[in-house]
């Protein structure tokens, strides 16, 4: 066998690595009038023990901490094409709102893009610069196109990128649609800066993929983000501990039943719910995610209810106080929109 022990490499660095991923400080949880951006459409009863300098029962994990630094690496890739390509204007830069009457919300934009740049001085830049080869023909590529389709430059927008898991980032593609929190977040930069246009841009950690979803100024999504921070005032002035999650929801942006991320990721997670980990609350509820997705499917693809299948069906409409029909027919609309991009990308 060949000997693969630690102590035959002459020296190392990945133990200095890793622990320097887990060296992220977070923020001191104190009390606050303020709501951080990153915050909006996440769970209120968390915001409000956090807003109330509550100490958390479940802070990140070493985990957790290393997704968040990896997280980083690929913003400062983005950042880096965007300024080798001559489109950057500017990144994390502070900014604030406040609706009379309401909390404020603070922030930072990840980048502002756009503008007429020196295409010519762009590229000689990254051709002394050496970069690694994929660097080199994104800012290429990204060159030659707006110099063709913007001649005459281009609009501000803000851009705010999200790392995402390759489970993930196929439900961000196939349905184009933004988190809420993340929607949210964005809609804040346009509204405290004024500007018209935002796009959240996922990026696929596994394979580089990306894929931009729009958010505007105005929209209907000022209507979520400033109801999310009427409720979240209400139970702040009064005193009050907004209602915990519930372990299951229905995700009508996908048709389909999860557990409960606002759950299984609070930094309260002991305090509020008693599980002691995301492991052990995940456990509880996978299985049952599984079993209320399977007979959804079945129900759409119009396949005859076995006898468990109507259990299933009545424990579900038990769970959510109200009829099954109302979640297949938004399950059904989902895969209608799917077949009809499925068509559009064979024609």
């Amino acid at each position: 066998m060949i000997n693969t022990k630690k102590s035959n490499l002459s020296w190392g660095f990945a133990q200095i690595w890793n622990e320097s991923l887990e060296q992220h400080q977070e923020r001191p949880v104190t009390p606050r009038n303020n709501l951080w951006a990153s915050e909006l459409g996440k769970s209120l009863v968390d915001n409000y023990l956090k807003m109330k300098g509550e100490t958390p029962t479940n802070p990140p994990n070493m985990r957790s901490l290393r997704k968040f630094e990896a997280g980083n690496i690929w913003e400062w890739i983005v950042g880096l094409v965007l300024k080798r390509a001559g489109i950057y204007l500017g990144e994390q830069r502070w900014n604030s709102f406040k609706y009379p009457g309401l909390i404020e919300v603070t922030g930072k934009i990840d980048f502002l893009a756009g503008g007429k740049p020196d295409w010519e001085r762009a590229k000689a830049e990254i051709e002394q610069l050496g970069l690694p080869p994929f660097i080199n023909r994104a800012s290429e590529n990204i060159i030659n196109y707006f110099q063709k389709q913007y001649p005459e430059g281009m609009k501000t927008i803000v851009l705010e990128n999200k790392s995402t898991s390759s489970f993930m980032f196929p439900l961000y593609e196939k349905f184009n649609f933004a988190s809420l929190n993340h929607r949210l977040q964005a809609f804040h930069y346009l509204k405290a800066e004024n500007l018209p246009e935002a796009h959240v841009v996922y990026i696929c950690k596994d394979d580089a993929r990306m894929v931009e979803i729009g958010v505007f100024n105005p929209s209907a999504i000022e209507n979520e983000y400033k109801g999310y921070i009427e409720k979240l005032t209400g139970y702040l002035q009064a005193n009050e501990l907004p209602p915990l999650e519930q372990p299951i929801e229905f995700d009508e942006e996908t048709g389909q039943f999860r557990d409960n991320w606002k759950i299984k990721y609070s930094l309260y997670l002991t305090k509020l719910y008693g599980y002691k980990d995301q492991k052990e609350f995940e456990d509880k509820y996978r299985g049952v995610v599984s079993k209320y997705n399977r007979v959804l499917n079945r129900y759409c693809e119009e396949k005859k209810m076995t006898d468990k299948n109507k259990e299933i069906i009545a424990e579900i409409e038990k769970e959510f106080s109200q009829p099954f029909e109302n979640f297949a027919k938004i399950a059904a609309q989902r895969r209608a929109v799917l077949e009809e991009e499925k068509k559009e990308v064979k024609n």
